[in-house]
């Protein structure tokens, strides 16, 4: 099976073991980190890094959340709440905003310290969008129409626990399963929505998204909670191996990466970053930082180098730092960067604020350099841009949602 990786990806650790085990088309964004699993759209000559020439295309406004905007086949996808009883699906035209349709549901708001509102991201896979809700209800609807196909709950069929700021697990699709991950790991069949099987161990409920990936030929599951991660066969969910990790609060955001033909995991939360190597047996830490700590957010990966905001929300000191994967150094840190996420489209990072600030960096070893920025949020943005289209699409958690196009 062919993965499409950026030119900078194609020099990092032999990077066979993307999130979603199908082939996807370079221009889309489809999924929860994007096209390949990193965080990383491909290189393209047409994007401009002087994001000051960046005109708006069109807006919307789709409700509480922090699910970011995905994009497959033309169509832009979100999710959002209207702050009293109803959570919905957005379908766009990618390209002018039109609204395709809409798929709305009763959910619970769930605005614990935050406004509220779902967490996870959609995912397409072929003419199939998959969604989960703050509260755990898993959607599957044709992705041009939006017409149901079929409809699961976490609690009701996998006896997952509402964690205490809701299900925040993106769906993963690996051949006909479909993965969530909250303390315990179901998945479902893709084509009719049957639970296929449930982990045995169960751990506080992390953030996260769960990772599929294959190491000496064997399909595997990694997957963060709120106290450490976990290696699980993909085929049953037997626990093969654990590794500790502590969190302040035991609140882990951040996707883990598989990396080197499954050899090594690249992980990071709210107290500091990890690298581990795995046998097949076991997980042994190869280097662990306090350097650089993803909260809610995902680092990108490019040139065997790290570019993550390492801080938490709602703290001005947050800064942006450069960190070596071989071995945890730190080349540079930015301070003062503020709170905010970071993905990467070629050799370019393209970082939005907490503040609403789109900003663009080189993604190199050698220092900080700012190639353009301009605002185009009002506060609070804890959800990651994405780039599809040569258009960056943006939100923010009242569900402000901005299309950019090249001016």
């Amino acid at each position: 099976m062919i993965f499409r990786l950026s030119p900078p990806a194609l020099s990092l650790l032999a990077l066979s073991l993307p999130l979603f085990t199908q082939p996807l088309p370079a221009a889309d964004w489809p999924h929860w980190l994007g096209p390949d699993g990193y965080n990383l759209a491909p290189a393209d000559q047409a994007f401009d890094a002087d994001l000051s020439k960046w005109k708006v295309t069109w807006k919307a406004s789709v409700g509480h959340g922090y699910s970011s905007v995905i994009v497959a086949n033309g169509r832009a996808y979100t999710l959002g709440h209207d702050g009293q009883t109803q959570e919905t699906i957005y379908c766009f035209d990618a390209a002018t905003g039109e609204t395709k349709w809409k798929y709305s549901y009763e959910a619970q708001l769930m605005p614990m310290m935050h406004p509220g509102g779902p967490n996870a991201s959609p995912t397409v896979i072929g003419n199939r969008l998959l969604t989960l809700s703050k509260d755990g209800q898993v959607y599957c609807l044709a992705a041009d129409t939006g017409a149901k196909l079929w409809q699961a709950s976490l609690p009701e069929a996998a006896g997952l626990k509402l964690p205490r700021w809701g299900f925040a697990s993106s769906p993963v699709v690996d051949g006909n399963q479909v993965i969530f991950s909250a303390g315990k790991v179901a998945t479902f069949d893709l084509e009719s929505g049957k639970l296929l099987w449930i982990s045995k161990n169960a751990y506080d409920a992390g953030y996260t998204t769960a990772v599929a990936f294959t190491a000496d030929r064997k399909k595997l599951i990694a997957a963060m909670d709120g106290k450490g991660i976990s290696i699980l066969s993909a085929k049953d969910g037997e626990e093969i191996t654990r590794h500790p990790y502590k969190a302040m609060f035991d609140v882990t955001g951040s996707t883990p990466y598989a990396l080197a033909d499954g050899r090594r995991l690249f992980i990071s939360g709210n107290s500091g970053s990890e690298l581990l190597a795995f046998d097949g047996q076991k997980l042994t830490s190869l280097w662990s930082s306090t350097q650089l700590k993803n909260a809610l957010n995902n680092s990108v990966l490019v040139d065997r180098v790290l570019f993550g905001v390492d801080g938490a929300q709602q703290q001005p000191s947050s800064r942006f730092v450069s960190l070596n994967l071989e071995d945890g150094k730190v080349n540079w840190a930015k301070d003062g960067f503020g709170y905010g996420t970071v993905i990467g489209v070629g050799g370019t990072l393209v970082a939005l604020t907490e503040g609403g600030e789109l900003v663009a960096l080189k993604a190199a070893a050698d220092g900080y350099t700012e190639l353009g920025r301009q605002q185009v949020l009002s506060k609070t943005c804890w959800t990651p841009p994405a780039y599809a289209g040569h258009r960056i699409y943006v939100r923010n958690d009242r569900g402000d949602v901005v299309c950019l196009g090249a001016g």
